[in-house]
């Protein structure tokens, strides 16, 4: 018989807890795509027969205003059903019918999923900026050597309060100062233990590459922002146990300093099973406890095996909470939209030739891992997480492949060119290549998503 202690309690209920977060998610995400479709069509005097979440048996439902409203047993996905959608169709009365509509109708009907995609990331990304975003103050972690913080005598602790004469808050704007400033000499005012000192620094050029592996050239001066505060543990994990908390400022491990997360490598994570000392301050009193870094082994990107330590800890730095007022939050958040539309294009465009890996792409499993861990570490993540795959899904939807929003839109033009429909046998033919598509690249996610959990 199967004992009950083979399913520690705590692990079904963090399990449970993630599904639960990931479903939830979801059903947000289909339901605003939806919605602007039925929406849409409702404004286009279309009639929509079923506004459906999920696929296969009907769970629960009930119907109002002649449209039947349910919720399906396999909740990965969801469908507007509209009146003569299907051209092979027979009605004996057309009027409300999908393909009587005008086609600019049509088309917006096919584009609305998208737009309410983004505009809910919108939606979320004005809450977020009007409760406050967190952000990283200017305190310097790491000084790096040959650079020109340290021949000018930058050291770690510092925290730059004015540049050229302006206040600077946020580390995010001292970088693009500095970024765009290559052989400038810039000024800077340093709080160093409530006295402040004036440098003069000048940038030297160097390339570096962004997100989507581009290069560009920028300005440097060889800082990293001081992150040592312990932000996140995890349950069960060798820092767990050893009893170190959340708000801990971690100031060494054996001795060495610890300025940024990737102070640990050498320090703890290339130090499996080995009993280390880590000195940390809490509430401002100085602590030592000791931890051994729990041994694993993982592949690098080469496919070797590697054996590290793992600590089941993450690090962030002192950071400032920013209301925006309405009017800004709005501003703000469409700026962000935007940036993150332009990244995920770039990087479909990057992964269709090749730059990013294909391994790279993720499926239903690896958004529930990720949901849970963002559900773990805080409601702003959550999110944030949220808004971004919000956009994801209007994008993926817009691509020009027979079956998706795009793949309809892409015929509606055809149609408004020519002044006729595109024929039933090439529609037919086009969204069986479409769904072939589709289902392939669901089979290959599934796949990347399979082997990371075997990694």
């Amino acid at each position: 018989m199967m004992e009950m202690s083979a399913f520690p309690m705590e692990a079904l209920l963090d399990f449970g807890m993630r599904l639960f977060v990931f479903l939830m998610g979801l059903a947000a995400l289909i339901f605003v795509h939806e919605l602007g479709h039925f929406l849409f069509a409702r404004r286009f005097g279309v009639v929509v027969e079923k506004f459906a979440l999920g696929f296969g048996p009907k769970l629960i439902g009930f119907t109002k205003g002649g449209t039947e409203y349910l919720i399906a047993a396999i909740p990965l996905g969801g469908y507007v059903k509209m009146k003569g959608e299907d051209p092979t169709e027979e009605l004996e009365d057309r009027s409300g019918s999908f393909m009587e509509a005008r086609v600019h109708h049509r088309m917006a009907i096919a584009f609305a999923g998208p737009l309410f995609n983004f505009l809910f990331a919108v939606a979320i990304f004005i809450g977020v900026y009007m409760a406050g975003v967190p952000s990283l103050d200017t305190t310097v972690g790491a000084v790096h050597e040959d650079m020109p913080a340290m021949a000018a005598g930058l050291q770690t602790g510092d925290r730059i309060v004015e540049v050229n004469g302006e206040k600077v808050e946020l580390w995010e704007d001292l970088l693009e100062i500095v970024h765009n400033a290559p052989g400038q000499q810039i000024k800077f005012l340093v709080d160093r233990n409530n006295q402040m000192l004036p440098f003069t620094i000048t940038p030297i050029v160097k390339s570096i590459t962004n997100l989507l592996g581009d290069e560009k050239k920028v300005g440097l001066i060889g800082i990293t922002p001081l992150r040592n505060i312990v932000s996140y543990i995890e349950k069960g994990s060798p820092a767990d146990k050893a009893g170190l908390k959340e708000g801990d400022r971690l100031v060494a491990v054996d001795g060495t300093p610890i300025r940024e997360l990737q102070d640990l490598k050498p320090t703890a994570i290339d130090k499996p099973g080995q009993e280390l000392t880590f000195s940390l301050l809490r509430d401002g009193q100085p602590l030592d406890l000791r931890i051994t870094p729990e041994p694993k082994m993982v592949k690098d990107e080469k496919g070797a095996e590697l054996r590290i330590g793992v600590l089941g800890l993450n690090l962030r730095g002192n950071m400032r909470t920013d209301a925006y007022s309405l009017p800004g939050a709005v501003w703000r958040s469409i700026e962000e939209t935007g940036n993150m539309i332009y990244l995920i294009l770039a990087s479909i465009h990057k992964m269709i030739f090749g730059s990013i890996p294909s391994n790279s792409i993720g499926g239903p499993i690896l958004i529930f891992q990720v949901y849970g861990e963002q559900a773990r570490q805080g409601f702003s993540e959550l999110v944030y997480l949220t808004a971004l795959l919000s956009i994801n899904l209007g994008l993926i939807n817009l691509l020009p492949i027979p079956i998706l929003d795009g793949g309809h839109i892409f015929f509606f033009l055809i149609e408004m060119i020519k002044g006729k429909p595109v024929s039933e046998r090439n529609r037919e033919r086009a969204s069986q290549v479409g769904l072939f598509m589709i289902l392939s690249l669901m089979v290959f996610a599934f796949y990347n998503d399979i082997m990371r959990l075997m990694n």
